[in-house]
């Protein structure tokens, strides 16, 4: 990038110093007329060239939006189809979810629950014969604090 910069700078400076030199060596033979004459008809050619340039450069920018339309019409109907899709696939998932979460809560009724309570019955009614007969975690608890006394007291603490 930098050595085209310099390049068209150097350019730049050389055709200035050309037309300044032109300008002075026409003053100096009196056909300046002349010059100026020749450069008007080099400047209306270049513009001449520019419009075309121009139109050229809009007319394919008008073709290219026409393409991109034509383009752009089968990818929307087919974006359209992915969302009527992904819309029905949504609505196939929440009943899914909807009839999964029925059948958990009707399996947890049913069978989870009452079996939950059955057990924790049992489980409640070992724990109150083995206390009513001494051998629950409470007269165990206490003869091991009374053992952890006994032991703290012979070392001496």
């Amino acid at each position: 990038m930098q050595s085209a910069k310099r390049y068209l700078i150097i350019i730049g400076i050389v055709l200035a110093v050309v037309v300044i030199g032109g300008l002075i060596i026409s003053a100096i033979f009196h056909v300046l007329l002349a010059v100026l004459y020749v450069f008007l008809i080099i400047l209306a050619t270049l513009l001449i060239a520019v419009m075309l340039f121009q139109i050229y450069s809009i007319l394919m920018l008008v073709r290219t939006i026409t393409t991109v339309r034509n383009e752009i019409k089968p990818l929307l109907v087919s974006v359209q189809e992915t969302v009527g899709i992904v819309k029905d696939t949504v609505q196939t998932a929440g009943h899914t979810a909807a009839t999964i979460g029925s059948a958990a809560k009707l399996t947890s009724d049913i069978a989870v629950a009452p079996s939950v309570r059955a057990v924790a019955a049992v489980v409640a009614g070992q724990q109150m014969i083995r206390v009513f007969f001494g051998k629950g975690h409470v007269a165990h608890r206490v003869e091991q604090r009374r053992k952890e006394q006994m032991e703290a007291l012979a070392r001496g603490e």
